[in-house]
């Protein structure tokens, strides 16, 4: 749903004999609102799963339905022109929520109040792109994390979509379980070897989407780099890595994938780990 009509008043109230009439909802603005200007966490993961109903998004441009079509906001969101540039060849964004300052000169009403910017961040470094809540609902091809809150803010993560057309999994039923191996491209040397243990719950498509991502993962970290941990919004599953054996370890549902790497981890191959734990306990 896009258009957001406002609920109408009733001035009988829920009791029939008039009890609502007490209103502490002066300077707010209460018209109708657009399904695709989201303001905060909640309102973009249901602008994204089509869950949308009024309160929480950006007023609507035209004020009246049957215009979303001519509507210069939902022009630029179907088409996604007016979306974040990706940061090239990061798999995974940490997003964290800045609150706006108040309003400058504000006596009464302060417009800014609840509303926020992002700060995306690559994954485990790179420099901050800002963008707004609006941006990211106009970008293509990514996913969101649970939301989560810690010392630093608020925050979720942003997982990006690949072209998985190079990309290549060879599965196989093993004595000791599945393994899978894959490929950021065919005929290239296996990137890295995923072993599932008692059972493999992977989905064909995060596989490729792993082995994607992998493509300008072949870097080796110097031996003191520790990878860090990815904390929050990951719902159920969780990322570790043994520098000793060069083996990642994902948990979930009380499965277990090990990572091998045919070379020492680096922080692009970490992202794309981190990136499909993300994907595997997904908000959308």
């Amino acid at each position: 749903m896009i258009f957001l009509q406002q609920p109408s008043y009733g001035p009988a109230g829920p009791d029939g004999q008039g009890m609502n009439r007490l209103s502490l909802n002066a300077g707010f603005d209460s018209r109708h609102q657009c399904g695709l200007q989201p303001t905060d966490f909640t309102t973009l993961w249901e602008s994204m799963t089509g869950r949308q109903y009024w309160g929480g998004y950006g007023r609507c441009h035209k004020l009246a339905p049957g215009h979303c079509g001519d509507c210069p906001v939902h022009r630029s969101t179907i088409v996604l022109k007016d979306g974040i540039h990706w940061p090239g060849g990061a798999p995974l964004l940490q997003a964290r929520i800045r609150p706006l300052a108040p309003t400058p000169g504000a006596m009464f009403v302060n417009w800014n109040a609840a509303l926020s910017t992002l700060e995306l961040r690559p994954w485990p470094g790179g420099p901050v792109l800002e963008a707004t809540w609006q941006q990211v609902r106009s970008t293509r091809g990514f996913g969101i994390s649970w939301f989560w809150r810690d010392e630093g803010g608020e925050a979720f993560w942003m997982v990006r979509a690949p072209d998985t057309t190079a990309a290549r999994v060879r599965t196989e039923t093993t004595s000791r379980g599945v393994r899978h191996t894959l490929r950021a491209r065919e005929r290239e040397a296996p990137a890295a070897v995923v072993e599932c243990a008692g059972g493999c719950g992977h989905d064909d498509l995060d596989l490729l989407r792993l082995a994607a991502d992998l493509a300008d993962a072949g870097e080796a970290a110097d031996s003191a780099w520790d990878p860090p941990l990815p904390t929050g919004g990951l719902r159920g599953v969780t990322v570790a890595h043994d520098r000793t054996s060069n083996v990642s370890e994902l948990r979930r549902g009380g499965r277990t994938a090990s990572l091998r790497w045919p070379t020492p981890l680096g922080p692009r191959a970490w992202a794309a780990v981190c990136a499909h734990a993300v994907r595997l306990g997904s908000a959308t």
